[in-house]
């Protein structure tokens, strides 16, 4: 493997989470509320979600937010200019004279990275929540303008959605990763708009994940699992057998592929007896199953974790670039409610 070296080149402390990136440069975020954007090297405030009680009470300090998930939302823009935003259960069209409700779903809002778009510029999502009953977890598309909506699947028998992601070697298929626990862990892989699905996996933590990454020959992946050991996996495409690779000491829940054609993960501190650590590390790969760290954040002291959050890394949908690397966090040292941009060079 190559010498990699992680630098960060900016603290970007009035974003709280990145949320997409353009191939343009144009940078969207959010600060509590606000919906921010950046073109060239200033950030505007564009727009701002609708208050939302009891949240925003209590934004006022690290501490209450982190309680009261103040930060919790997505933002997506489409190849059209659309602007999607999800906030408190409820899923909003972003102009400049604010946030336009459109419908409610299931849950506060879904996975960061984990919407995505078709040819034609309709967004798909899908619901992730606690869903102690098992009730029905939905997959949602919204037309490529924001104007229009509908449920395009309803899948039952798991706990939520991790995330949508479009295959860049198959055209119009469409992988979606769901969970939690045993006879729930699948790949579910359509080619007909979701109308019907093929499912991939025997429903064990081997099969738990969050993000996948795709090459010619192989969906990759890590797993995200707080209950058995983690490890790095990859299917064949022709024949679909499972290979395990190295193992990891935390779970993974978010990734990106560059432009430049490489592959990031970022473990998660969680609780379970799979997590081994108390550092947050920033992966790196060439091929998106041998990985090594190249960088970690340390889990911040404050407990109960579950109420003040884990510690997570985050990384925006959109074009990534190992010049350019825009990350947020929470519940890290030095990555709590800010983001940074970063670097990655190759020795």
């Amino acid at each position: 493997m190559p010498m990699v070296e992680f630098k960060i080149l900016e603290n970007i402390p009035q974003a709280t989470i990145v949320h997409h990136v353009e191939s343009d440069g144009t940078v969207w975020a959010t600060g509590g509320r606000k919906i921010l954007r950046k073109m060239g090297k200033g950030w505007e405030e564009i727009s701002k979600f609708p208050f939302a009680f009891p949240r925003d009470l209590f934004a006022f300090s690290r501490p209450t937010a982190r309680v009261f998930r103040a930060d919790k939302c997505n933002l997506y823009r489409n190849r059209y200019g659309g602007l999607l935003g999800i906030r408190a259960g409820s899923v909003y069209r972003i102009e400049s004279d604010g946030a336009h409700k459109l419908f409610k779903i299931n849950g506060d809002c879904v996975l960061h990275g984990s919407l995505c778009e078709d040819e034609q510029g309709n967004i798909y999502f899908g619901e992730y929540f606690m869903n102690p009953k098992r009730q029905p977890v939905f997959i949602w598309q919204v037309s490529y303008d924001l104007h229009a909506w509908h449920s395009a699947a309803k899948l039952e028998g798991i706990r939520h959605i991790h995330g949508i992601y479009p295959d860049p070697y198959n055209i119009g298929t469409f992988w979606v990763t769901v969970g939690d626990y045993s006879g729930e862990c699948f790949f579910l892989k359509t080619t007909d708009d979701f109308r019907t699905f093929e499912k991939l996996g025997d429903g064990s933590q081997a099969w738990r994940a969050v993000r996948l990454f795709f090459t010619q020959d192989h969906i990759c992946w890590l797993t995200d699992s707080n209950i058995e050991q983690n490890t790095a996996c990859r299917m064949n495409r022709k024949n679909g057998r499972l290979e395990i690779g190295q193992t990891l000491d935390a779970s993974a829940w978010y990734g990106c592929q560059t432009s430049e054609g490489c592959y990031l993960a970022f473990t998660t501190i969680e609780r379970g007896p799979a997590i081994q650590t108390n550092t947050s590390s920033v992966l790196f790969s060439q091929d998106a199953f041998h990985w090594q760290k190249i960088y970690g954040f340390k889990k911040d002291s404050w407990k109960p974790i579950k109420l003040f959050k884990y510690g997570v890394i985050i990384c925006p949908s959109g074009e990534m670039s190992v010049q350019e690397l825009y990350l947020s966090g929470e519940g890290l040292i030095g990555l709590d409610g800010i983001s940074i941009k970063a670097s990655i060079s190759f020795f």
